[in-house]
């Protein structure tokens, strides 16, 4: 599975233009499982009136890698599922002990949840008020978290690396922490939630004077009011979804509670695609002929769930860590020619390779990540690859080679 990670951490890296890497991007650090964890539970970051009228402290876990050095890390904050009506923040704990064990800061906060009247059934009015308080409880956690770091640091944090994110519900907040802004085109019934709920700041916290801006959301099942809220600068955006999803919609529709919906949505096809026309940074794995809803974290799941999972890790790591694997300067030879012929085909590809002096892998991905063929410690100047082996369809090709000082070579092939 390391093999793998590396793999897709090269398929994701320009070495035309590399970028300044976070100070703690050392060995594998953000891809393996490397730290016990520690945790901190029960933190107030926050206060406010939800819907019905009761006064809410908002309180955080923060999960933390044990004996770690670094003094200042990047931080993931993540918000539970429910519709806006149930779950809580310890729901949170398996993901943010996954990331905690790789180096990350992982944060599981609360938000309001919907308590008015359930009859006559809260309406698209209702659920706006609620999904803007949620979102100015997730802003104040993320300023919670930059005023540590500029005070106590107790956390050990870098306020310039905080990411948002959740499950159904609380990536539908992530998403709208991150993409809705006063630049957007907002409808007058959620503008009047937006105004109601403190304005753009929130209203869950008065250390306004501290950032709520973050650096890029992993995106569960969620989704947004508009896709087009997405903007040329705004962060990069990582999302999975069923493609049949009847809660949130995977393109455009109605979010639901049970069969009753609530409010139209964009899911995170439609994201996806914004965010690819203005240029965001952005990846989408979809769950192929499923009507379930964030169904790749079920029990049942086991494989979707690694691939997911993993594929959040190396989308996190391109950003913190965006040119190698290893810190040490390495002098980087002149590519090797690669021929592809015939693609597409019918049975057959032939990789050829010009003069090389290293033994190599080939790695085949379909279009949702996945590893389907490898031919390993290869050292001839040819290579076939065989419809039977691979099946119809398009695929992304790594060949990687052992000499660390040769760029990796990634092409797509097509088999009809």
């Amino acid at each position: 599975m390391k093999k793998i990670l590396y793999t897709l951490v090269f398929l994701m890296t320009s070495f035309a233009a590399l970028q300044a890497q976070h100070p703690t991007c050392t060995g594998t650090r953000y891809l393996t499982d490397s730290f016990a964890v520690d945790t901190i539970k029960g933190i107030t970051f926050g206060n406010n009136t939800t819907v019905g009228g009761v006064n809410q402290d908002l309180k955080m876990d923060i999960f933390l890698p044990l004996n770690d050095t670094a003094q200042q890390r990047p931080t993931i904050v993540l918000a539970f599922g429910g519709s806006f009506i149930g779950g809580q923040r310890e729901d949170m704990y398996s993901l943010c002990q996954f990331y905690a064990q790789r180096g990350y800061v992982a944060v599981t906060i609360d938000y309001r949840l919907y308590d008015g009247p359930f009859f006559p059934f809260p309406d698209s009015t209702d659920m706006a008020d609620v999904t803007l308080k949620a979102i100015s409880d997730m802003k104040a956690a993320v300023r919670y978290l930059r005023e540590d770091a500029a005070t106590t640091n107790l956390y050990k944090i870098d306020p310039n690396y905080i990411f948002s994110g959740g499950i159904s519900a609380g990536g539908i907040t992530a998403a709208h922490v991150a993409y809705v802004d006063s630049t957007d085109t907002i409808e007058p019934f959620i503008m009047t939630a937006v105004q109601n709920n403190g304005g753009w700041t929130g209203n869950s916290s008065t250390n306004t004077q501290y950032s709520a801006e973050v650096q890029g959301v992993i995106n569960f099942s969620g989704g947004l009011r508009k896709g087009s809220y997405i903007d040329a600068n705004d962060p990069p955006l990582f999302s999975v979804h069923d493609d049949a999803d009847g809660t949130v919609p995977y393109a455009r529709g109605s979010a639901s509670v049970g069969f009753l919906p609530i409010m139209q949505i964009d899911g995170s096809f439609l994201m996806d695609a914004q965010a690819t026309t203005v240029g965001v940074s952005t990846e989408l794995i979809t769950i192929p002929n499923s009507t379930g809803h964030v169904s790749y974290f079920q029990d049942s799941a086991a494989v979707w769930r690694d691939t997911v999972l993993e594929s959040s890790l190396v989308f996190v790591h391109n950003i913190l860590c965006p040119s190698v694997l290893s810190t040490e300067p390495l002098t980087i030879l002149d590519p090797v020619e690669l021929l592809v012929y015939p693609n597409p085909s019918f049975d057959q590809i032939t990789l050829e390779l010009g003069n090389i002096s290293s033994n190599y892998d080939v790695l085949v991905f379909d279009n949702m990540g996945r590893l389907v063929h490898q031919q390993m410690s290869l050292n001839n100047t040819w290579v076939n690859l065989s419809k039977t082996d691979i099946g119809t369809g398009m695929y992304h090709v790594q060949i990687q080679f052992e000499d660390s000082r040769m760029i990796p070579i990634g092409t797509k092939v097509v088999f009809q």
